[in-house]
C-alpha cells in the first residue's frame, strides 16, 4: 500500500496528480481507464480540501493506494466535520441540474466499480476501486 499525506490546500492537487500517475503506471492501469481514475480522485481530494480542511494548510488529507492484479483502489481521508452522503442531492435532477457544484459523489459512483463513503463528526473516508480484468 502506498500513502501520501498533503496539506489541505488546493495547490497540492498537482502533487496528487503526479503521485496518482505513478500509481497508475505501477499498476499497469489501461490508458482508457486512467482518466476516470484521475477524475474520481481529483473530485475526492478537492472535496476533502474544500469541505473537510476548509483550505487550511495545517489540516491534512491522507491518500492511500492499494494495487491488486487487475484492480486499483484509493482511499481519501480528512478530519473535517463530516457530511451525510445520503443528503447530497442528485445533480441530474431538476433545480440541481445547472448548479455549479455538487457532482463529486455522483461522479465517484458513476466512474468507479465500487465506492464507499464513511462520514462522521471525526472526518470522512472515501474509498473507490477500479477493475479492468
Amino acid at each position: 500500500m502506498e500513502h501520501l499525506l498533503i496539506p489541505g490546500t488546493l495547490e497540492e492537487l498537482e502533487h496528487v496528480h503526479e503521485w496518482t500517475r505513478r500509481q497508475l503506471d505501477s499498476a499497469h492501469v489501461p490508458a482508457d481507464l486512467q482518466h476516470n481514475v484521475l477524475l474520481a480522485l481529483s473530485e475526492c481530494v478537492t472535496n476533502a480540501i474544500r469541505h473537510g480542511c476548509h483550505e487550511t494548510r495545517s489540516q491534512k488529507v491522507k491518500l492511500e493506494c492499494r494495487r491488486d492484479d487487475g484492480a486499483i483502489a484509493f482511499t481519501v481521508r480528512d478530519r473535517g466535520a463530516g457530511f451525510s452522503p445520503e443528503a447530497v442531492p442528485d445533480p441530474t435532477m431538476g433545480a440541481f441540474l445547472h448548479r455549479a457544484g455538487g457532482r463529486g459523489v455522483f461522479l465517484l459512483k458513476a466512474l468507479s466499480n465500487e465506492s464507499t463513503i464513511e462520514s462522521s463528526c471525526d472526518g470522512t473516508s472515501v474509498t473507490f476501486r477500479f477493475r479492468w480484468k
